[in-house]
């Protein structure tokens, strides 16, 4: 995982992809592919993309429906 350091600038890392998903995610439940494509060039490569979604899971930010495999923002 890519955290903000002396050699990764923050912009560089995956936390600004946190305030990114949660913006799109608080609009409405999204698939993870439906979800990638929306955030199109904004994201470097999909490793960050998975990276910021299984922080965002840990802290309990975001939940994954089983039944119909939908992003859900938790509040």
């Amino acid at each position: 995982m890519r955290l903000p350091s002396k050699v990764t600038p923050y912009k560089r890392s995956v936390l600004p992809l946190f305030e990114l998903i949660l913006k799109l995610l608080k609009a409405g439940p999204l698939s993870p592919s439906a979800l990638l494509s929306k955030l199109g060039s904004k994201i470097s490569n999909v490793g960050d993309f998975i990276e910021a979604l299984d922080c965002l899971y840990a802290l309990n930010a975001i939940e994954l429906d089983p039944k119909d495999g939908l992003l859900h923002y938790v509040n």
